[in-house]
């Protein structure tokens, strides 16, 4: 065996090991994220079911006050739509496609809008769309998603009854730009800085999970997300830009 032959040899042996290792850290960090998502989801379940347990036994001490035990139940009802809100999100984080493929994003939107559309339709919500004709991107479906019905979620939250809602979708050179801008409440100054962290929410329902888990996934995709926001009246709103390589080997 020539000196070449060895020297070839030897560096595909190291480009193997290199490989090996590139996918145990993956497998790695993918294993540390589901141990987090589970202890953040735990933590958030325990909570709503301390809550249920106390709304059930104020129902039951109101017997004698029907409107109350009526009122103490509806809590209670919000509450495991909640607890189910939370599971959904932590399955569908989980539960994700396999492998990546040829999606159109813009398509995506838009069943990502009609998922919304009653929520939308009950607040008179003027949404407006101005997207590309289609936009390709290698990804995985379930995960941008769940990307995007996370960002449209919080916008239609902060928005007020006859808001407006902008949804985007446009190709710049080898990166596919996903916006959703609303004109809601706007997040809190002293929020913005830790809103991608697991147990913070910019609503003062949120469960902290939805953003948290949008970061990871984008992350995954070799991407970015931005925000801006402003609470000054008259000017509030928000905006969250997502930015996606078009053929990036997704994570």
């Amino acid at each position: 065996m020539d000196s070449a032959t060895r020297h070839r040899d030897s560096f595909e042996d190291q480009s193997q090991k290199l490989k090996a290792c590139e996918e145990n850290l993956r497998r790695h960090h993918q294993l540390a994220l589901a141990g987090r998502l589970v202890g953040a989801t735990m933590h958030e379940v325990n909570n709503r079911l301390g809550a249920l347990t106390n709304l059930i036994y104020l129902a039951k001490c109101a017997t004698a006050s029907e409107s109350k035990a009526v009122e103490y139940l509806e809590i209670a009802d919000d509450e495991l739509r909640g607890l189910g809100e939370i599971t959904s999100k932590s399955l569908g984080f989980i539960r994700v496609d396999n492998e990546a493929r040829d999606i159109d994003l813009v398509e995506l939107a838009e069943s990502a809008l009609h998922l919304h559309r009653v929520k939308i339709s009950s607040k008179r919500i003027n949404v407006q769309t101005r997207s590309d004709e289609t936009v390709i991107a290698m990804i995985k479906r379930g995960e941008i998603f769940q990307v995007l019905t996370n960002l449209l979620l919080n916008a239609i939250d902060a928005l007020p009854h006859s808001g407006s809602l902008h949804v985007r979708v446009i190709l710049r050179q080898k990166e596919a730009i996903m916006t959703v801008a609303d004109n809601g409440v706007g997040i809190p100054e002293a929020m913005r800085d830790t809103l991608f962290d697991s147990f913070k929410s910019s609503k003062v329902e949120g469960n902290g999970l939805g953003l948290w888990i949008v970061k990871e996934i984008i992350h995954n995709h070799r991407g970015r997300i931005q925000f801006r926001s402003s609470t000054l009246q008259g000017k509030s709103g928000t905006i969250f830009r997502v930015f996606l390589p078009i053929n990036e080997l997704v994570a």
